[in-house]
């Protein structure tokens, strides 16, 4: 009898085909290493072996991720119609990724967890479950749980690159530099791990370290997806918190204004780039009207709330007040069908207070964003994206002559990490 071949980390994969199994295995680790192969990979496998659940799974996540919705439910069906027969490892894969896959993050949480109390090495369901977390502003939980799971991958460059990341989102900058730097020592090429000690970096203020070593750290990271514009996003923020913003809106030019994309992780990045500029004296102008027009076509995509702040910011701030209304509208409609609560209380007013910077009522603005200020981590991102609605508050109560929460808001700014504008703006 054949053994039944395994994953890179001990699992089974039932596949009588070694190249499915081969190739799978290769998905798998582009997957965690946000390699731009790994939905091809997955696909290129279940080519192989129809049969072969799990990598119909990965590619319905690749196909999520991509907001290829209907791919993706397509593929999904395909892993479930294939899990008769296989071990309940692999059924409790299959079963997770297809409730994430179908968008029900309560039932995804508990199908994740389920699997990984049973086989903490199913790494891709580790990701994924990372991430739900992320994305929903759970970051005590997030350090929680990779705490409680690295001790089951001794020596793995990419669960070691996301505990160093939760780490820094704890404030544990050190640690996390630390824990970063080992992820890139074992894996050069591990783009979360190089991510990981950007912020770290840019959260603990070593803005100079930052430009020197994020160059060389970011080049071995070849064969990305659009995670390495993020990369450059970063090193954009490096030589913004430096006061050079000349050279952060090069590259903004360069990374995400030469081929303006619809990826949402791109979007996030081309739009927050350019209201940091604005938030900082240097108005872009028309560099707003692909951005602008991009966003007009998602204002009917619900997607991550975080995502939709961004898509009302680049239709206020490209002028397009028409659509930006009826994307509030949109919001404001969806509201009640949100049981946590979240559109209502926090994304509505976030959206009222970024309108009303954009039409100069600075006053407004700090009416409807300073209540905020504790809720703004439950819409996900990371301490450094969410700084771009902290600082639109703190900007606005500076321009509206708020003089005492102007002081207070700077200071406690400047206290946590100096940026130069920040620190200009303090002794003034």
């Amino acid at each position: 009898m054949t053994p039944m071949p395994f994953d890179a980390y001990g699992l089974p994969v039932t596949t009588s085909s070694s190249t499915a199994h081969d190739t799978y295995v290769r998905a798998a680790r582009a997957m965690l290493g946000w390699q731009a192969s790994a939905l091809p990979l997955f696909r290129a496998a279940a080519e192989r072996d129809p049969g072969l659940a799990l990598a119909h799974a990965g590619a319905a996540a690749c196909l999520f991720l991509e907001e290829r919705f209907g791919e993706a439910r397509a593929a999904s069906d395909a892993a479930r119609a294939a899990t008769g027969g296989l071990t309940p490892r692999e059924q409790g894969h299959v079963a997770a990724m297809a409730a994430w896959v179908s968008g029900d993050m309560e039932a995804a949480e508990r199908a994740m967890r389920a699997q990984l109390a049973e086989h903490p090495r199913d790494a891709l369901i580790f990701q994924r479950l990372y991430f739900l977390l992320f994305w929903q502003g759970r970051f005590p939980e997030m350090l929680e749980f990779t705490t409680a799971t690295i001790t089951h991958y001794p020596g793995d460059s990419f669960v070691l690159g996301m505990h160093a990341f939760a780490l820094e989102e704890a404030g544990r900058c050190e640690e996390a530099i630390r824990g970063a730097e080992d992820a890139i020592a074992l894996n050069p090429s591990d783009a979360w791990a190089v991510h990981a000690l950007a912020h770290a970096l840019y959260e603990s203020g070593r803005f100079d370290p930052g430009v020197t070593r994020l160059p060389p750290a970011i080049h071995p990271c070849r064969g990305l997806n659009w995670f390495l514009n993020h990369l450059l996003w970063h090193l954009a923020l490096m030589h913004f918190a430096r006061g050079e913003y000349e050279r952060a809106a090069r590259l903004s030019r360069t990374v995400f204004e030469r081929a303006p994309s619809s990826v949402a992780g791109d979007l996030h990045d081309s739009i927050s780039l350019l209201w940091r500029l604005e938030l900082a004296g240097r108005p872009v102008g028309d560099r707003w009207r692909p951005f602008t027009a991009i966003a007009a076509e998602r204002v009917s995509r619900q997607g991550l709330l975080f995502h939709v702040a961004h898509v009302a910011m680049a239709l206020a701030a490209g002028g397009d007040w028409p659509t930006a209304e009826r994307h509030l509208a949109m919001v404001r409609e969806r509201a009640p069908k949100d049981r946590t609560g979240l559109t209502a209380d926090v994304l509505v007013p976030l959206i009222e207070g970024l309108h009303a910077f954009a039409a100069a009522d600075y006053g407004r603005t700090v009416a409807c964003i300073e209540p905020l200020r504790p809720r703004i981590v439950t819409l996900g991102g990371s301490r450094a994206q969410r700084d771009v609605f902290h600082d639109t508050l703190f900007e606005a109560a500076l321009r509206s002559g708020d003089a005492e929460r102007a002081r207070r808001w700077v200071a406690e700014r400047v206290a946590r990490r100096p940026d130069h504008y920040w620190t200009a703006r303090a002794g003034a």
